[in-house]
């Protein structure tokens, strides 16, 4: 059986008294849209407005979140990592960290190169299904171009799906970037029947929708690309200090862009993002990887795939660690196999990620694979077919035997799982091998992946592409 879906925080009830409580909140406290134009259009729509404030009826919000695709296939630039965002695990790596982490423990500004580095490994990661969209803020680019290179510099690296950078602050930017998409598949229409890329949009907690905000949501459903809705209160910090209530507000502020998107264009692919954290108030920060933000992550996922029927995604596989440690390890899984028993459809920051989401690890990506990979593994469940029931082997065993060169152990002994950088030798094999550690036994392999790829995975006509468009907005910014 598998066992993606079985953690369930809630009973159905306790679901429908969530949504109730978010479509109340919508309703008679409302929620502040900085758009004029996001106003009028949902005003336009049956809302009520005083001011900034829009008041969501519940029939709207109900008719809006069904219209909203259960699935949709998010396309690669090679068709063979095409994935269909809804079904299954898919793991997407860090993105805006703002720090690299080096082997010899040096933290410092990133690069466009840092970037591309990260690039390489998500495509060599057997475990990561989508590719990055900014997996570091890099320092040596333009402010102007900034997404234009880091889109650039993820399809050189990585033919896997690729999602919009972060820090495009403009509409202007947006199109850009858009456009860039459409000119490398061949088409000045390609994104209207495509998808290809998506915008991850986040409301400040709590009640207000950014003017950037509702531009995102704009550009991205009027070009038909998928919206991300980021919801990311803290406990007692931006939201009131019980679990449950920091639920229902995210589930309020996603619900009211998830509106929004459907206003401008019906039927768009949304996809809501458990974000909440627990705040923790002795440092008066955020704690991505408590137990108690696994709670509302779960929480969360539960809503998303049971009461609402959208793809889960989750901010997951996190940890507040500033290097690749236990403690690195040991939330980094907590915070994955959590979400994934709860069946997370689509996952944020799970690859690479640092010091509570400031930092990349080059090493920490390959630790990642592999923790991913078990966690997958796990999930999956054990095989209960008609074979591994049959009795015959064990009735025909003699006391105290072994099964080393039974048939079926010579068959099937490929079956399991294996580790890629655990070590499962005698410590006598480890010693002679140099006693590595984990972190050790990954950067080998950074390095030896890095020296082996390609420069490029772009052809030269797409190469020409790309950087005459980058040429051309330079020069007329």
């Amino acid at each position: 059986m598998n066992l993606a879906g079985q953690v369930q925080p809630l009973t159905q009830d306790e679901m429908q008294r969530v949504h109730d409580s978010a479509c109340r909140l919508l309703e008679e406290k409302g929620i502040v849209f900085q758009s004029e134009e996001a106003r009028e259009a949902l005003k336009q729509h049956g809302c009520k407005v005083e001011g900034e404030t829009v008041f969501m009826p519940k029939t709207l919000v109900e008719k809006c979140w069904k219209q909203c695709p259960s699935t949709f296939k998010l396309e690669a630039m090679d068709p063979k990592y095409n994935v269909t965002v809804g079904e299954d695990i898919l793991i997407h790596p860090a993105g805006g960290e703002v720090f690299v982490l080096d082997h010899d423990g040096t933290r410092r500004a990133p690069t466009l190169k840092d970037c591309g580095e990260l690039q390489t490994l998500y495509q060599y990661c057997e475990n990561v299904n989508i590719g990055g969209f900014q997996p570091l803020s890099p320092m040596d680019v333009p402010e102007r171009t900034k997404g234009l290179y880091l889109t650039y510099n993820a399809m050189q690296k990585c033919s896997k799906p690729i999602l919009s950078p972060m820090e495009l602050e403009t509409i202007e930017k947006k199109e850009e970037v858009l456009k860039l998409f459409n000119l490398v598949y061949g088409s000045d229409n390609y994104l209207d029947d495509h998808y290809l890329t998506w915008h991850a949009v986040c409301p400040n907690s709590p009640y207000l929708v950014s003017e950037f905000v509702c531009d995102g949501i704009k550009v991205y459903a009027e070009h038909n690309q998928p919206i991300i809705i980021v919801s990311a209160p803290m406990t007692g910090i931006t939201s009131p200090i019980f679990l449950i209530s920091t639920v229902i507000l995210s589930i309020a502020e996603m619900l009211s862009c998830l509106v929004y998107a459907q206003v401008v264009k019906p039927g768009v692919p949304v996809v809501m993002s458990a974000s909440l954290t627990y705040g923790n108030l002795r440092y008066a920060t955020w704690e991505c990887a408590s137990p108690d933000t696994a709670l509302m992550l779960a929480t969360s996922i539960q809503m998303f795939k049971h009461f609402y029927h959208l793809p889960a995604r989750s901010q997951t596989g996190v940890t507040s660690s500033k290097i690749c440690d236990y403690q690195a390890g040991m939330e980094t899984m907590q915070s994955f196999l959590f979400s994934a028993l709860a069946g997370v459809n689509l996952t944020s920051q799970t690859v690479s990620s640092l010091a509570g989401l400031l930092t990349s690890s080059l090493e920490k990506t390959i630790l990642d694979d592999e923790l991913i990979s078990r966690v997958r593994w796990m999930v999956n469940g054990m095989k209960l077919d008609e074979e591994q029931w049959d009795l015959s082997e064990l009735l025909e065993a003699e006391p105290g035997q072994d099964f080393l060169m039974s048939d079926n152990t010579l068959d099937y002994m490929h079956d399991y799982w294996q580790p890629t950088v655990s070590d499962w030798r005698t410590i006598e094999a480890w010693e002679a091998d140099g006693c590595k550690n984990v972190e050790e036994v990954a950067h080998e392999k950074v390095v030896k992946i890095l020296a082996e790829a390609p420069e490029t995975l772009l052809d030269s006509e797409q190469e020409k592409i790309i950087t005459d468009y980058i040429r051309y907005v330079e020069k007329n910014a």
